[in-house]
């Protein structure tokens, strides 16, 4: 397993922005539950959040302007334990967790 996230890091590393699904869901407040549900606040976006179409206003931008936002990193996806399990990052490199397993792992 380990081998597979190496390999598709380097797949992914050097066009890494392409590979977010833009669910915006990173963009708003989250806390883990004790039994490790992510809770997402709806009602507090980030405030270069658009909420319509889930783009920062500022991308170009992002980690100069807010200091809340944090670059999602290959470690990010693999242990932040408030990323939301339907994030692309996530679901590609994950891969013990059976729940996030796409069909696409079952080929390879």
């Amino acid at each position: 397993m380990l081998f597979k996230i190496i390999r598709l890091w380097f797949k992914w590393r050097k066009d890494w922005d392409s590979l977010c699904n833009q669910c915006g869901k990173c963009c708003y407040s989250r806390c883990v539950t004790k039994d490790g549900f992510v809770y997402i606040y709806k009602n507090d976006p980030c405030e270069y959040l658009d909420v319509n179409t889930h783009k920062c206003r500022i991308y170009n931008e992002r980690f100069k302007k807010c200091k809340h936002c944090g670059r999602v990193n290959i470690f990010t996806a693999l242990f932040n334990k408030t990323m939301p399990e339907d994030c692309a990052y996530v679901k590609t490199f994950r891969l013990w967790d059976k729940r996030l397993a796409s069909e696409e792992d079952d080929e390879n």
